[in-house]
């Protein structure tokens, strides 16, 4: 009967050294290859948006210029809409946002937050909903 409390034992402590060394590695997987790099409050400039590309991160800076399009609300951080980051609103979505959102939000100061694509070349938030953008002071 000795036999089979030592066999349990070693099981036990084996499922115990494999759980702790699995948990190790994903804790080591998510901070260092999983974590975006960003600032230290955790908000990236809009200049550094495309280094964070398929991540999920929050975006700072100014509306600078706009663009509303049948299927689209443009709303640009850069005078190069061509290749700097924008915050995009489908127009299925601008019954969500204020009215006229390319004029609401024109020279403000905001945070968006989503997650940040390609779009050719350049890097974009799509926006499904307000929450996703704050006005700041």
């Amino acid at each position: 009967m000795a036999a089979p409390k030592r066999d349990l034992a070693t099981f036990l402590i084996k499922v115990g050294a494999v759980t702790i060394a699995a948990l190790a590695v994903m804790f080591a997987a998510k901070t260092w290859f999983l974590a975006p790099q960003k600032a230290d409050d955790g908000v990236i400039d809009w200049k550094q948006a495309a280094r964070h590309l398929n991540e999920f991160a929050t975006v700072e800076g100014t509306i600078v210029a706009t663009h509303r399009a049948e299927k689209a609300c443009f709303l640009n951080f850069g005078d190069d809409w061509k290749s700097t980051f924008s915050a995009v609103i489908f127009a299925s979505r601008f019954d969500a946002f204020p009215p006229k959102p390319e004029d609401h939000y024109r020279g403000k100061k905001v945070r968006v937050t989503g997650l940040i694509k390609d779009y050719k070349g350049r890097p974009e938030i799509i926006l499904e909903s307000p929450d996703q953008i704050e006005i700041l002071p």
